[in-house]
């Protein structure tokens, strides 16, 4: 095994130190790399948890338009050992970078308390208020959609009443009412509530917040959004280590998850995890439909496993 050294200068031709200068100038690069980190030890942790792993390709001969619909994950898994041919499809990614200070949504005390205030002390209420609306949304685009296809069915609202629309954090009990809240966020300096603060982690709390970016149509809805659809993969593998400085996965099945209300075949393209408050809350609680055991994620939810795709393996070996 060659030296780091080594092989940024057979790879790249450059020297340590310029390697390092062209990864701080471009934010893409080190994306790039934190992704195929994440993905290398979703791969051990998977082996150790008893299961085949198998890599699937990133882009077959025929760009993206060969990816097969059967395969838009990372890794086909099955239970080592089983002689059946049922494979699950699991997509690898990381958490957002700016959920906190994106949109200016919690640049101040005010704006900071009516956040937490909703999830944190009146968390039932506003579940049913998600719910409700993420009702009233998928009946008027059924309503549309049936009027222009009348001799089609609009899928069904599978959301879950427990966790729905793209929260499914728990924060309940945090605080004891309004004035204990209102107290902490007293308490939190004025300079934690910059962009600055939130980037390095300093702020007054830290959104774990999912990013999947992806423009799909749905087959029978034939809606398009930059979205994955729910059938692409079986399990979605979260690495935290943007907001924890820990890599350490979380795992959510696709259809556990709440899907887009105005699409059904869609699913969000951000979902918020957890949230970690300064001072008080500093560890991750997972609840459903987040799990921190991907077994457990699978005998829960019940995933449909799939017939492996031999087109979509990856047989490269890394040099």
């Amino acid at each position: 095994m060659s030296t780091l050294k080594d092989y940024i200068e057979k790879h790249f031709g450059v020297s340590e130190e310029v390697f390092q200068n062209a990864l701080a100038l471009s934010p893409g690069s080190k994306g790039y790399i934190f992704g195929a980190i994440s993905e290398l030890l979703l791969k051990e942790y998977l082996e150790d948890s008893n299961f085949e792993t198998i890599r699937i390709k990133e882009k077959p001969k025929g760009g993206n338009n060969a990816k097969s619909d059967e395969a838009r994950g990372d890794f086909y898994i099955r239970e080592k050992g089983s002689q059946e041919d049922k494979w699950l499809v699991v997509e690898s990614k990381g958490l957002k970078s700016n959920s906190e200070f994106r949109g200016d949504k919690l640049s101040n005390k005010i704006k900071l308390y009516n956040f937490l205030k909703k999830i944190g002390l009146d968390d039932q209420k506003y579940k049913q208020s998600l719910f409700e609306s993420g009702l009233k949304i998928y009946s008027r685009a059924k309503t549309i959609w049936e009027t222009a296809n009348p001799e089609k069915k609009f899928p069904p609202f599978r959301w879950n009443k427990e966790y729905p629309g793209a929260m499914a954090c728990n924060i309940h009990g945090v605080w004891k009412n309004e004035k204990d809240l209102l107290s902490w966020i007293e308490s939190q300096p004025e300079e934690s509530f910059t962009e600055e603060s939130y980037r390095s982690l300093n702020g007054p709390i830290i959104i774990l917040e999912t990013h999947e970016p992806d423009s799909r149509i749905g087959p029978v809805t034939n809606i398009e959004q930059a979205a994955p659809l729910v059938d692409d993969f079986n399990i979605i593998a979260i690495d935290l280590f943007l907001r924890t400085g820990k890599h350490e996965f979380v795992f959510a099945a696709s259809n556990d998850l709440s899907h887009s209300p105005g699409s059904p075949e869609h699913l969000y393209q951000n979902y918020t995890i957890d949230i970690l408050i300064k001072g008080i809350k500093p560890d991750v609680k997972i609840s459903p439909p987040w799990y921190k055991d991907v077994r457990q994620c699978i005998l829960d939810t019940k995933p449909n496993s799939r017939l492996i795709d031999a087109t979509q393996v990856d047989k490269r070996i890394a040099s």
